[in-house]
């Protein structure tokens, strides 16, 4: 799952209770839904938390992260669904936070989803794990020296992947696996339960590990919907 991790939030640039954060601009539609992991259902709201709102912040050119203030569109978390109209043409990230109706407490907050309204934008779908959530990481290759690798230099190829294996500390029988792009050096991880993880990183290609991180051990995962950042990888391939 390629998705960005959410950084520091920054001041509200505008704050609306109807559909739209401007009179013109690129119009997006966002749905939300909440599932629970467990036994992949389907749940509504949660109680007391009746506001879903969207927010959006431009992307700045350098990082690719979010920069600037943000802007927020108001709805019923009831309605499952809004659209939203971004003031420019531009590179966006796009999340939505499940809050109370005074926004003085937040359930939780989905993924951000990268937006670039310079095209035809599809819409955004945001799910809500209310009994799980997920893994983000960053990467680097490096061969036994420690010099920085590229993923072709370090024999991954397109075919190729880095790899996330999560173990559960509790129940090792239950245990998750994901596949990310080598050259995307960033990765979040389909939703786990909440628990705590071992969670091993390779680098493969051709289903074979040619390069390994050290284990990052007792790895909690939050709900509901957390994110919890394990850092920095440096996978280490022998060449």
């Amino acid at each position: 799952m390629k998705n960005l991790v959410l950084g520091a939030l920054l001041a509200v640039a505008s704050v609306s209770t109807g559909c739209s954060s401007s009179d013109s601009g690129v119009t997006v539609d966002v749905s939300w839904k909440f599932t629970h992991l467990e036994d992949g259902t389907a749940r509504a709201c949660p109680t007391n938390f009746g506001t879903a709102v969207i927010k959006s912040q431009l992307i700045n050119d350098s990082s690719h992260l979010g920069s600037g203030s943000d802007f927020s569109d108001l709805f019923n978390c009831s309605a499952m669904a809004g659209t939203i109209v971004l003031p420019t043409a531009d590179q966006y990230l796009v999340w939505v936070e499940i809050q109370n109706d005074s926004g003085s407490s937040t359930y939780a907050t989905s993924n951000s989803t990268f937006v670039d309204t310079t095209f035809a934008t599809d819409p955004v779908d945001v799910e809500i794990i209310d009994d799980g959530g997920y893994f983000f990481f960053t990467w680097d290759l490096e061969d036994t020296t420690g010099k920085l690798l590229s993923c072709a230099d370090a024999g991954v190829t397109s075919s190729g992947s880095v790899e996330t294996i999560a173990t559960s500390v509790a129940t090792p029988s239950y245990f998750r696996n994901d596949k990310f792009t080598c050259e995307d050096h960033y990765g979040t991880t389909d939703p786990l339960l909440a628990d705590t993880y071992t969670v091993s990183i390779d680098a493969e290609e051709g289903n074979a590990a040619i390069g390994t991180a050290p284990e990052k051990t007792n790895q909690e995962i939050t709900a509901p919907n957390g994110l919890t950042d394990l850092g920095h990888i440096v996978i280490t391939v022998d060449n």
